[in-house]
């Protein structure tokens, strides 16, 4: 039977690639706010934060509750694919154990039974696999509508702000950035408030 992985590996993967993709891109920022021109003259004046990703996945409410809400569809999932496969199990086993006994009345009879057995383990297998395609579906679609939220907060953010740089901290990608140079949870904060005023 197929697993899904883990879920907070799966979002955070797709957030990262997600933002450094924005990152890369110069457009995007100057949708936001007025880029400030820099030259060799005023690369001291460079303005540069961070954010910790893993930080804001495990503190921002929206994150937690996509999450949450994974697990237990893919809990029900396997719950309703076990009661299936449990069924399926028992009657394989009474199938082979008239073939054993030989109790079938005519070959007809033996080619009826074992065609339906063959079909009720087909429509098992389309079952599991449509269940876990829509749960990726599912997954894919929250995965965007987390980093569109993250992202859009963090440009909103910006205008106030006015950085040069927001740097996306990920594991240890960064080997060393001054801690007052971490915003991260200026921006859970901020993220956490949104999400509680839009479930309102």
């Amino acid at each position: 039977m197929r697993n899904i992985k883990p879920l907070i590996p799966i979002i955070l993967s797709a957030v990262c690639l997600f933002m450094f993709a924005q990152c890369a891109n110069p457009s995007s920022a100057s949708d936001t706010n007025k880029e400030r021109i820099l030259d060799s003259d005023s690369i001291n004046g460079i303005r540069i934060v961070y954010v910790d990703l893993d930080t804001i996945m495990y503190r921002y409410d929206f994150a937690v509750d996509i999450n949450k809400e994974m697990i237990s569809r893919e809990t029900k999932i396997k719950s309703t694919l076990k009661s299936r496969r449990e069924q399926l199990e028992k009657e394989i086993t009474e199938f082979e154990y008239k073939c054993n006994a030989k109790t079938f009345s005519s070959e007809d009879q033996y080619n009826e039974e074992r065609e339906e057995i063959i079909n009720k383990e087909q429509e098992f297998f389309k079952l599991r696999d449509e269940l876990y395609m829509q749960l990726e579906t599912e997954t894919l679609a929250k995965n965007k509508e987390l980093r569109d939220t993250i992202n859009n907060y963090i440009r909103e953010h910006n205008k106030e702000k006015g950085y040069d740089f927001i740097i996306t901290k990920i594991g240890d990608n960064i080997l060393y950035a001054n801690n007052s140079l971490n915003i991260t949870m200026e921006i859970v904060d901020g993220l956490n408030k949104r999400y509680k005023k839009s479930k309102k």
